[in-house]
This record gives structure tokens, C-alpha cells and sequence, in this order.
């Protein structure tokens, strides 16, 4: 592990990779955004740009999809959500845009991690309210529609309607990564045993005919998916299943890529202020009859003869708690999936950054424990 020195004049509060992992982005109380570079061989990290980006302390960081240009949107405790861009590799970032609808500190800001949901970001601040802009226009990043805009749980905040100011990390958002269903009933009719290469494709299905729009935000102790649907004739997102347990605030949400074998499920880690880390699996159920039927054609293809109407509103979560644990024995502040959603990463009051992958029977074991200390070979075995 090789040690980074920021040049930050205070607080570090989070970082963000690039889709590539080549770019790294830090932000901190001092209102600076640092971008820093991964050189090869020796995978060190040199400075790149730094710029003053707020007016307060900055709380969270998002790279946008490469598809985008080089898009960093970051959020602060000045109440607002500005979107930079670079248009030299990241020597320099300008600032096109600034959205100001939050009545209080923003505390978690992310892009939409699937193409095909077009350039959105996600924000959720002290007044609970999870908010979606949207850039109609990519090639004119001043201008963001407010799609919407909601209270995650009214319940959980105080008679104001917007949480203390001292309390940080309260409120968090996370878009759900592969933008398409995970449906077990696209081969509920056929025989279990086939090989992956037997199964039917639905490659004929445009991508927006499969993409669903999907996030889970916590606010306060409470969690919740989001889901966009159908209703009225209009899409809008509507809160669907919890994922219940925290006995105290959420500090992180992260939802995994690519989870289950074949992708047939959902993974959901949080990181709690109770010290637990805690991750849900979703898995998809019908609700009523489904209106889209799929057989084995020629060559694993959908049978054009049997395809009806598709319709994937029609689908709910049943949510498990997979697996759970306390090794940091002290508060959880982050938690975070690597990029094939395999391993989970989370860190704490303890100073350690813990590794964790899954296992026999959906159960989680330790990969490994870093720190800038050196750390008891016990704590490593654990």
C-alpha cells in the first residue's frame, strides 16, 4: 500500500475514481478538489489539478460515464450540487453548472452508472429530499431538469423538516449499477440444468424496453429502494421495498454490479453508525401474472411466434439480509463494491479499510485489512 499525500489543508471527506480507475478525485473541508493521476509502472499518484470548488466544506464526489466527456459533479455544505467538466484529460476543470434546490447541506451526489438512463445525478441532503436532475442536452451541461424530487422518510427528520446541522454523513444515494432487470423468470419454464449458452437471449430487446431505473437512498436509520414506473400513463420513481435493520443513522449505501450467479439477484451494503456493516440481498419476484413469456428457439433465441407484449413494471424485491458484521467494532463510515461486484470494502473509526468476499452459502469472509499502521496479524486473520 502506498501512502498519498494529498495537500489537503483539512478534512478529507471523500475520494472518487474515474471509470478507468486512472483518475483519482479528493475533496475536503478547504473547499479544494484535487484530481490526481495513476502513472505506470510504479502505480504511483502524482497531482494533476486542484481548484477551489465550493464555499464550504465538500462532501461528496461522482465521475460521470466516459460516454459524457470527463464530468466531475461534487456537493457541499453551501446547500448546492455544481458539475465540472475537463476538456484536457483533467489539468483543468471548469465549473458549467450549479443547482441550488436543496434547503440545506447536500451530503451525497452520483451519476447515473448506466448508459442508458442518459446523463442524470442523484443528490440527498439534510432535508431528506432525493433529488434527480436530468441533461436533456449533453452537449449544454448549463442546463439540468429537476425530474424529481422527494422526502426518502419524513418520519426520520425533525419538526422543520431538515436533519441537525452538526450531524454528517446522514444521508446517502446510490444508483443501482446494471440498469436492466435481473428476472429468473426469463427462464422459470426451462430446464435448470442447461448450460448458460442454452439460455434464451433477449439481445432483440432495445435498451430502453430493459433498462430500469433504479436507486437506494438512506435517510437518517431508514433505507429504501427506488424504482421508476409506470403510474398514470407517467414514468415516475416511487419508493418501493426497505431494507430494515439499522438501529442507528446510515452513514453509506452501496449498490454491487453484476451480483449472483448469472446475475440473478441484487446486492445492497450499508454502513452503519451502529458498527455494523450489513448486506441485503434483493431478489426479483413477479407480482400477479407475467406478461411476457420466453422458450427455447434456435440458437438460445427468444421465439418471435411467443413473444407478448413486454412489460417489467410488473416485478417487486424480496429483500434477505445476507450477511452482517462488526469487525470494525467501532462506527462504519463508507462501504463500496469493486467494479465486477465481487468485493466489498468498508472503513471505520477503527482507521482500517476491510476487504470482504462472498463466499459458501451467500456468507461474507475476510479478505484482508489495510491501514497506515501496522496492523496485529490477529486483526489481519480475523
Amino acid at each position: 500500500m502506498n501512502a498519498l499525500s494529498t495537500g489537503h489543508e483539512d478534512l478529507i471527506h471523500d475520494i472518487a475514481y474515474d471509470h478507468y480507475g486512472r483518475l483519482l478525485a479528493t475533496c475536503s473541508s478547504d473547499q479544494y478538489i484535487k484530481v490526481f493521476t495513476r502513472v505506470s509502472p510504479t502505480a504511483d499518484w502524482t497531482l494533476l489539478s486542484s481548484f477551489k470548488a465550493h464555499d464550504a466544506n465538500i462532501f461528496s464526489l461522482s465521475f460521470a460515464l466516459p460516454q459524457y466527456g470527463l464530468l466531475l459533479a461534487s456537493c457541499s455544505e453551501d446547500q448546492t450540487v455544481r458539475v465540472h467538466r475537463s476538456v484536457d484529460d483533467g489539468r483543468t476543470f471548469v465549473k458549467v453548472a450549479t443547482l441550488s434546490d436543496s434547503a440545506g447541506p447536500v451530503h451525497q451526489v452520483a451519476f447515473a452508472k448506466f448508459g442508458g438512463h442518459g446523463l442524470k445525478l442523484a443528490c440527498i441532503g439534510t432535508d431528506g429530499i432525493v433529488r434527480i436532475y436530468h441533461a436533456a442536452d449533453p452537449t449544454d451541461l448549463r442546463h439540468w431538469h429537476l425530474a424529481f424530487e422527494k422526502v426518502v422518510d419524513k418520519n426520520g427528520l425533525l419538526a422543520s423538516g431538515v436533519a441537525a446541522r452538526d450531524l454528517q454523513g446522514d444521508f446517502a444515494i446510490d444508483w443501482c449499477p446494471s440498469g436492466t432487470i435481473r428476472a429468473p423468470w426469463f427462464t422459470s419454464n426451462l430446464d435448470t440444468a442447461m448450460d448458460d449458452s442454452d439460455l434464451p437471449r433477449v439481445d432483440r430487446l432495445t435498451i430502453e424496453e430493459l433498462a430500469v431505473e433504479q436507486f437506494v437512498a438512506s435517510s437518517m436509520s431508514k433505507v429504501f429502494v427506488f424504482r421508476k414506473r409506470l403510474n398514470g400513463g407517467l414514468y415516475e420513481y416511487e419508493r418501493t421495498e426497505e431494507l430494515p435493520g439499522h438501529t442507528d443513522i446510515v452513514r453509506d449505501v452501496a449498490w454491487a454490479s453484476n451480483a449472483g450467479v448469472g446475475g440473478r439477484y441484487e446486492l445492497i451494503a450499508t454502513a452503519c453508525k451502529d458498527g455494523w456493516v450489513r448486506i441485503f440481498k434483493l431478489t426479483t419476484r413477479r407480482l400477479g401474472v407475467p406478461t411476457t413469456e420466453y422458450t427455447n428457439g434456435a440458437a438460445g433465441t427468444v421465439s418471435v411466434n411467443e413473444e407478448k407484449s413486454v412489460d417489467y413494471d410488473d416485478f417487486a424485491y424480496d429483500v434477505e439480509l445476507l450477511d452482517q458484521f462488526d469487525h470494525h467494532k467501532s462506527e462504519v463510515w463508507k462501504v463500496s463494491w469493486n467494479f465486477a461486484g465481487t468485493i466489498l470494502s468498508s472503513s471505520g473509526d477503527d482507521g482500517r479499510v476491510r476487504f470482504w468476499r462472498e463466499a459458501y452459502m451467500g456468507k461474507f469472509v475476510g479478505l484482508g485489512v489495510a491501514s497506515a499502521e501496522q496492523i496485529p496479524q490477529d486483526e489481519v486473520d480475523d
